[in-house]
C-alpha cells in the first residue's frame, strides 16, 4: 500500500508541470490595455467586450488606456508584462504599418502574438459633389485623363488610408496627390468648398456628409461590398491586391502559453458570435471578426509584409 501510495505520488509530481496551462485561467483580474483615449471607437469595442468576458469567466476585466507615443506606451506595456494572459493590448492594425516608419522599442513579431482580430471595417473613398463622375471605374478615367491634378486626403502619411491610396494609384497606374490632413473633418471643409477632390477615411466618419449630399462614396476598400454603403464598388474587387481593411486586433505577449491563447480567443470568439453583441459592433461601422489565434497571425503578418513593401516602393516617408 505504501509503495503503491508513492507510485501515485511521484505521478502526481511528474504530471504537473504539464497540466494544461489554462485548467484554472483566469484566476485573477484580466487588464485589457487600450493605448488610445477613453471614448473613442476602439475604447467602446473594448468596454463591450470586456463587459461579456467578464460575466462569462467570472473575472474583472479591466480597460485600462495607456495613451501617447501613438500608441506605443500602452503597446509596450503589454510587451513587458509577464506572458501569462492577464495583460492584453487591444490595438489596430495600424501596427503592421508604424514598424516600417519609425523606430520602436519593441518588435511588433517577436514580442506579441496575435490572439485574434475583434472586428474589421474597409474605408471609402469620397468625392466632392462637383466632380463630373459617378462610378468609381469613371473616377480612375478621370484620374487618367488628368495626371496629379486630383487631391485626395487621408488622415496622415503612412495611415492605412493613405496606403489604400497609393495602392489604387500603382495598381490603375494614375497619379493623385496625396493630401494629408489630422482628421476627415479637417478636410471635409476643402471637400465642401472645392478645394480637394476626394478623400478616404472610415465609412462612420465621411457617413454624415454622404447623407448630406456633401460628398458622393463611390467605392471601398474591400473585395467584398460593405453593408454601410452596399452600392459603392468594392475597389479591390476591380483591382485584386488591392483591399486594405482596418482591423481591430487582441494580443498578448510573446511566450504565453498556447493552450492559454487558445482560451482566451474561445471567449472572445463567443462574445463576438452573441446577435447583441454583433449588432452593436455594427452600429460602429465595424464586422465582427473573431478568428483563431492562427489565421490572426497569418493575416497581420501578411498586412506586414506588404505595407513594409509598399511604404519601401513608394519612398513614403513619416511626417
Amino acid at each position: 500500500m505504501i509503495r503503491a501510495f508513492w507510485h501515485g505520488l511521484m505521478a502526481a509530481i511528474l504530471l504537473a508541470p504539464f497540466a494544461p496551462a489554462a485548467a484554472g485561467y483566469p484566476e485573477r483580474p484580466i487588464r485589457l490595455i487600450v493605448p488610445f483615449v477613453a471614448g473613442g471607437s476602439i475604447d467602446r469595442v473594448a468596454r463591450l467586450l470586456a463587459e461579456r468576458i467578464q460575466a462569462r469567466v467570472g473575472q474583472p476585466v479591466i480597460v485600462d488606456n495607456r495613451t501617447g507615443a501613438t500608441g506605443n506606451i500602452g503597446t509596450q506595456a503589454v510587451v513587458a508584462a509577464p506572458p501569462d494572459g492577464y495583460t492584453l493590448l487591444m490595438q489596430t492594425s495600424a501596427l503592421a504599418i508604424t514598424p516600417w516608419l519609425s523606430r520602436l522599442p519593441f518588435d511588433v513579431e517577436r514580442d506579441l502574438v496575435p490572439v485574434t482580430r475583434i472586428a474589421r471595417t474597409p474605408y471609402a473613398l469620397v468625392v466632392r459633389t462637383s466632380l463630373p463622375v459617378e462610378s468609381f471605374e469613371a473616377f480612375v478615367a478621370y484620374a487618367a485623363a488628368h495626371p496629379g491634378k486630383l487631391t485626395c486626403s487621408s488622415y496622415g502619411v503612412g495611415s492605412p488610408p493613405h496606403l489604400a491610396l497609393e495602392l489604387i494609384k500603382q495598381a490603375a497606374s494614375v497619379e493623385i496627390v496625396h493630401a494629408p490632413y489630422r482628421s476627415f473633418s479637417q478636410a471635409a471643409p476643402s471637400l465642401a468648398s472645392g478645394q480637394l477632390d476626394c478623400g478616404i477615411d472610415t465609412p462612420t466618419n465621411v457617413q454624415p456628409l454622404v447623407d448630406m449630399g456633401t460628398v458622393r462614396v463611390l467605392g471601398v476598400t474591400s473585395a467584398e461590398p460593405f453593408f454601410l454603403f452596399p452600392s459603392a464598388q468594392p475597389m479591390a474587387r476591380r483591382y485584386p491586391g488591392t483591399e486594405v481593411e482596418g482591423f481591430q486586433l487582441l494580443f498578448a505577449a510573446r511566450g504565453t502559453p498556447p493552450d492559454v491563447v487558445d482560451r482566451i480567443h474561445a471567449e472572445f470568439a463567443r462574445v463576438l458570435r452573441d446577435p447583441d453583441v454583433a449588432k452593436q459592433l455594427r452600429g460602429m461601422g465595424f464586422v465582427p471578426v473573431g478568428d483563431d489565434p492562427r489565421s490572426a497571425a497569418a493575416g497581420f503578418a501578411k498586412d506586414y509584409a506588404r505595407f513594409g513593401q509598399l511604404i519601401k516602393e513608394r519612398g513614403i516617408r513619416a511626417e
